[in-house]
């Protein structure tokens, strides 16, 4: 039986949870036997996503994106564009003929808007997986959103929450299938220098991801210093990009206010962006994961999963799918400050708690099929080849 050849439009700049969850699918379906070409980004800038995809043996090739909207590159941005997308689509089309894949494999509105002419041209079945609620807040992005719904063959949601949102913006719950994340691949390393932090017997939380105000971070800094002067023996670490970029000013400005304070300068520790994951999570005790938005699922808190330990996270979007609250971790009573403190303080002040909900956590992978990761997926794409091509 063929085995699909997908073509992925893989657009992104950065590696966050949802570029580091379509790698980890189309990953997987590599390793099964299916053909996968991305269509990256062109432009010199973009530096991070060839290498993850060189890492997982993807192959790629480079054509045109049309870009956001940026503040001083307006007219930049407006003759740019229009020849962007004619360039993008004639690429596109000359690919196919060449490539001939079976699917189509889409994650984000844009992508899907930059080849909206070769996608309406070419009878192939896209597979969309939503990572993210459908962006419809205005007529634009209803319209956009229209298209996809009418042009995806099926869709893979990454959580019940997503599944939902989907379905309430018109896709039939036919036609959706939820696929949680696989805990991402990272490299490995023999050690992090965190030797201090092994050493001092205490209450050992962590934080991985965007060091951004909708990722909470600012909040469980308020709430960790709540409870340290009643636990002096607990150490936070945030793990995160803080770099020079006008981006990541925010997380500069949270950086020097927490590092002022002198409760929190021997007990917080900003580490910059850590690629070990699993090792540093193995040397914490318990993940605190606390978005304020509706966080659509979250790539680390599987990560804690398979090192062993609990996560606390905020009842937001599908966050609290992930933890059965009190068994393999906990889910606060609200998105706020006085209830990520009560939470720490339960695990400060029962040091086994942490250690017994970490075997629960790691028991609890087989609960989100983990294992059939991989197989759901290929299913997913099989159940889609084109008539003929069986």
């Amino acid at each position: 039986m063929e085995k699909p050849r997908i073509l992925a439009l893989f657009g992104g700049a950065v590696l966050f949870g949802q570029e580091r969850g379509n790698i980890e699918a189309l990953a997987s379906l590599k390793e099964q036997g299916c053909e996968v070409l991305c269509l990256v980004r062109d432009e010199e800038w973009s530096l991070h996503i060839t290498p993850a995809l060189d890492g997982c043996g993807l192959q790629w090739v480079k054509v045109p994106y049309i870009e956001h909207r940026m503040p001083g590159r307006m007219w930049y941005v407006i003759f740019r564009n229009p020849v962007a997308f004619v360039l993008a689509n004639w690429h596109f089309i000359r690919i196919i003929r060449v490539f001939r894949p079976t699917h189509i494999h889409a994650f984000n509105p844009l992508y899907v808007l930059n080849f909206m002419i070769g996608l309406s041209l070419v009878p192939i079945p896209m597979i969309y997986r939503a990572g993210d609620q459908p962006t419809v807040h205005n007529w634009i992005w209803r319209a956009l959103w229209r298209f996809i719904v009418s042009r995806s063959t099926h869709f893979v949601a990454i959580s019940r929450f997503i599944s939902e949102s989907l379905h309430d913006n018109g896709v039939d719950i036919e036609r959706i299938t939820v696929i949680y994340n696989s805990p991402p691949r990272r490299p490995t390393k023999a050690s992090i220098d965190l030797g201090w932090l092994v050493d001092r017997a205490g209450s050992r939380f962590v934080y991985v991801g965007q060091i951004a105000q909708h990722k909470g971070v600012h909040l469980l800094i308020e709430a960790f210093r709540v409870v340290v002067e009643q636990y002096p023996q607990a150490y936070l670490i945030i793990a995160g990009r803080i770099s020079d970029w006008k981006g990541d000013k925010w997380a500069r400005d949270l950086r020097a206010s927490t590092l002022a304070d002198p409760w929190l300068q021997e007990r917080v520790t900003f580490t910059g962006e850590i690629p070990y994951v699993p090792e540093l999570l193995r040397l914490c005790d318990v993940l605190v994961v606390p978005s304020v938005f509706q966080e659509p699922l979250s790539n680390v808190v599987p990560e804690a999963k398979a090192a062993g330990i609990p996560s606390i996270v905020f009842p937001c979007g599908g966050l609290p799918e992930l933890i059965e609250d009190g068994v393999d971790g906990s889910i606060c009573s609200a998105p706020t400050v006085a209830a990520l403190a009560d939470k720490l303080r339960v695990y400060m002040g029962e040091p086994m708690l942490a250690a017994q909900q970490g075997e629960a956590a790691l028991a609890s992978l087989s609960r989100f099929g983990v294992k059939k990761f991989a197989k759901r997926w290929l299913e997913v794409y099989m159940n889609s080849m084109p008539h003929g091509r069986l």
